[in-house]
């Protein structure tokens, strides 16, 4: 026997309103002729003849299912799947084929451009929609040519500090310093190739650091531990940072980290909005900066932005420089100028793969994957070389396009404004550790004293 369709309270309501109207005309006679068919329908049913007419226009287009006809306007159904779900790794081949735009083509992409090149070089499966979002997190933004188009464009800071970081980076290798690569990432207990596993623990993670250079992975530097509270973790990071890093570094090694939590910590970090009115005022006159006593909280809080950036500190700065291993961090945005992030991708899906559904499990995988792609890790860093030579001829060729095109920018429209991301999905970043911008004033400040007024003008 066929199963019969249950009926909502909001369709037995109109069946006893069509049965009412019904009885009431088997009793007292017609109340509407019968030619008026939408305004019974409207009576009988007990909606709007507005409704009604919507209703049978759309079952009068040609082709239309009673899908269509009867669905409900306004519900939130599930859309298609955004493009956006996209590796670090494959963030950074985006970013190059940006860049390697500039040196092939010798303009600025437009969208159709661009979208067809991604298409034809890393198979970009998205449309238009996607492919702006994805370029929004790399830190991209669609600009208008006095001559109609849209062009890409770099945010400007970011641009600046790829470029500060590239120069200070050739300058290192050119005195024949190496370079060492160190992250962090982790690797989920919980997750199969198909997804979460079922009946596995939730939050079991695997946490990894470790560091690489043109030799490989730097001998007796690798650390793993289960992931605890930010305290317990920051212990594992120190331990780990005086007797596993810096003992196994070369000699006169540069340092390159990404912006995990843990290598960005201030050794002094500044006042927040929150903060109390007499720890505010004692940071200002530590760092002897002018302020009046009149001022208000807020006050007092966007002097000490102004100036805080030419004050930080980093805690494992300190550490390595006594060591003679300057620290440098890698720019926002690039992840393909870390060869650990092909690491940390090759080791998710190794251990997802196998299933580990316990931390020493996962540790084994782990251990033996690092052991198979040495080889890889020595390939990756020299390659890092080649995309730095890349990103410094893109950089020239840009400032050639951009001169020779003229760009509106509005008045409410600021260059500089973007959320600086490393673009690594591995480690989430704090207030505490964002890599801030030192403003026009800062640099000003560096040099001559400047007046409360001033700031707050």
């Amino acid at each position: 026997m066929p199963r019969r369709n249950v009926l909502r309270s909001q369709a037995r309501q109109m069946v006893h309103d069509v049965l009412t109207f019904m009885k009431n005309e088997a009793q007292e006679g017609l109340q509407f002729d019968l030619k008026a068919v939408q305004k019974r329908t409207a009576a009988a049913t007990g909606i709007s003849e507005r409704t009604v007419r919507r209703i049978a226009v759309v079952a009068n287009v040609p082709g239309a299912s009673m899908h269509e006809v009867f669905r409900t306007p306004g519900k939130k159904r599930a859309g298609k799947k955004k493009v956006t779900a996209i590796s670090s790794s494959n963030l950074g081949v985006i970013k190059r084929c940006i860049h390697n735009f500039h040196n092939t083509e010798k303009e600025l992409p437009t969208v159709k451009l661009l979208l067809r090149k991604l298409k034809q070089e890393v198979n970009f499966q998205g449309q238009d929609s996607s492919m702006r979002r994805i370029l929004n997190d790399l830190g991209f933004k669609w600009k208008k040519t006095e001559d109609n188009r849209k062009v890409l464009i770099e945010h400007a800071n970011i641009r600046q500090k790829r470029i500060e970081y590239l120069q200070a980076i050739t300058k290192y290798r050119a005195e024949g310093r190496p370079a060492v690569f160190v992250d962090a990432s982790y690797v989920d207990t919980t997750r199969t190739t198909e997804g979460t596993a079922k009946g596995s623990k939730k939050g079991e993670r695997v946490m990894i650091v470790h560091a690489a250079s043109d030799a490989g992975f730097l001998p007796n530097a690798l650390l793993m531990f289960k992931a605890g509270t930010k305290s317990d973790d920051n212990k594992n990071y120190d331990k780990w940072l005086r007797t596993q890093l810096i003992p196994n570094l070369p000699e006169n090694a540069v340092v390159v980290v990404s912006k995990a939590p843990y290598f960005n910590k201030s050794e002094d970090a500044a006042p927040t909005s929150t903060s109390k009115r007499f720890i505010m005022e004692s940071w200002l006159l530590e760092k002897g900066i002018p302020y009046y006593s009149t001022m208000l909280k807020p006050q007092l809080y966007k002097l000490i932005c102004t100036y805080k950036c030419g004050f930080k500190q980093y805690k494992i700065d300190g550490i390595l420089n006594e060591n003679n291993h300057p620290v440098m961090r890698l720019p926002p945005y690039h992840p393909d100028l870390n060869p650990l992030e092909m690491v940390w991708a090759a080791l998710k899906d190794y251990v997802a793969g196998k299933t580990a559904r316990s931390v020493e499990a996962a540790k084994q995988l782990v251990h033996q994957k690092i052991i198979e792609i040495n080889d890889e890790v020595s390939v990756l860093c020299k390659k890092t070389k080649s995309t730095e030579e890349e990103y410094s001829q893109s950089d020239v060729v840009i400032d050639t396009l951009t001169d020779e095109i003229t760009i509106h920018v509005s008045d409410n429209e600021s260059d500089d404004e973007t959320d600086e991301d490393s673009g690594s999905e591995d480690e989430p970043n704090d207030d505490s550790s964002s890599d801030e911008e030192v403003t026009s004033k800062e640099a000003e400040f560096m040099e001559v004293n400047i007046s409360p007024e001033a700031i707050l003008s």
